[in-house]
């Protein structure tokens, strides 16, 4: 059934119509790709491993963090990925920006034009705001609305850090972060793994707090106290450039309708 009327939920096992002799299927308790023991919350259905330095789980945090809508690194694909964790060339996020042109010709099917090339994506994206990179982490339940909210309401990884592990409060007072989002936060942040990797990308260049110029959205725009949510295609425009005139004119823009969607 759809539960609120949007979401498929699962009612009961239709017992009666399986077929005789169906064996049981049995969840792993460890990690195929690394061996650790895999971890699920008693309210979720999801079970996962938690070790950061898995092989799939930095797989995975890499296909996040190159995304388009993260930090949109051109030319990092989920095959070079995999050649650069397999090889023991990367195991953070931080590993990427200490490759040379030289050591990525050096893979299959990557030649020192390509490399030259991802060097040169690799160095752009040290550019990209606080709320892209916010994104690019992986945060649980953190997606691209949500992680511009935070920026604008936490400037800074410094400020975000010190309100999820001591003032969870104030990210339950900021729009569109509940519960769910609050305790992801607190568990990411309470991560030592991820507060070196934090430092390490400090030190490397990126930008982890908004700059002191960057305005607030417009009080007095023409959108300014209304929310809007974007869905479908627009005949001339992409998502994301509406989303930026909407906020530009002081609007919101949310990922789910809701009470408060103009």
């Amino acid at each position: 059934r759809k539960a609120g009327e949007i979401i498929p939920e699962v009612v009961r096992v239709v017992t009666e119509l399986r077929t005789a002799g169906a064996p049981a299927v049995q969840l792993p308790d460890h990690c195929p790709a690394c061996g650790s023991e895999l971890v699920r919350a008693p309210e979720e259905a999801a079970t996962r491993c938690i070790n950061n330095s898995c092989p799939a789980q930095v797989k995975g945090a890499m296909r996040q963090w190159v995304s388009r809508a993260a930090m949109d690194v051109d030319g990092l694909g989920s095959r070079t990925i995999a050649l650069l964790v397999e090889r023991g060339l990367v195991s953070s996020l931080s590993d990427l920006y200490r490759l040379d042109a030289a050591t990525l010709a050096s893979l299959e099917g990557m030649g020192k034009r390509s490399a030259e090339k991802l060097v040169a994506a690799l160095e752009h994206s040290r550019q990209h705001p606080w709320h892209r990179l916010l994104f690019a982490l992986g945060i649980r339940n953190i997606g691209p609305v949500n992680a511009k909210a935070l920026a604008a309401a936490f400037p800074s990884a410094a400020a975000l850090s010190q309100a999820a592990l001591h003032d969870p409060e104030t990210l339950l007072a900021t729009y569109g972060i509940g519960k769910e989002i609050a305790e992801a936060l607190a568990e990411w942040f309470g991560n030592p793994t991820n507060q070196s990797l934090l430092q390490d990308l400090k030190v490397l260049g990126f930008h982890l707090e908004a700059p002191a110029s960057a305005a607030e959205n417009p009080a007095g725009g023409l959108f300014s106290g209304k929310t809007f949510v974007l869905t479908g295609t627009l005949p001339s425009l992409k998502r994301s450039d509406a989303q930026a005139l909407i906020e530009a004119a002081g609007g919101k823009v949310s990922g789910s309708v809701s009470k408060k969607t103009s």
